[in-house]
């Protein structure tokens, strides 16, 4: 099994796409943080081709989508108690 990884990915759906929908695709995996609503950090065994492969049918015709790995080795900022607490929950698995 391939190592987990952090991803950032922002999608800007096209219309007519429920954020249901690319939740039930966000939980491929091992778990996601939504920061706004255009912007995921996921946790995830898949690389970004795959996840480009799973998210693109929900931003084909007007959408936008951008998948990258995410080192968070070396961080700061100003983000919700919430968020910082998932983070290091999930630091703590890598």
């Amino acid at each position: 099994m391939a190592e987990a990884q952090y991803y950032m990915v922002y999608l800007r759906a096209a219309k007519g796409q429920t954020l249901e929908k690319i939740a039930e695709k966000m939980n491929h995996a091992l778990d996601w943080y939504r920061i706004d609503p255009t912007v995921w950090i996921l946790y995830t065994t898949s690389d970004a081709e795959k996840w480009n492969s799973r998210l693109s049918p929900f931003v084909k015709g007007d959408g936008y989508l951008f998948v990258s790995r995410l080192d968070i080795s070396d961080r700061q900022g100003w983000m919700s108690t919430d968020f910082w607490k998932w983070l290091r929950r999930e630091d703590e698995k890598s």
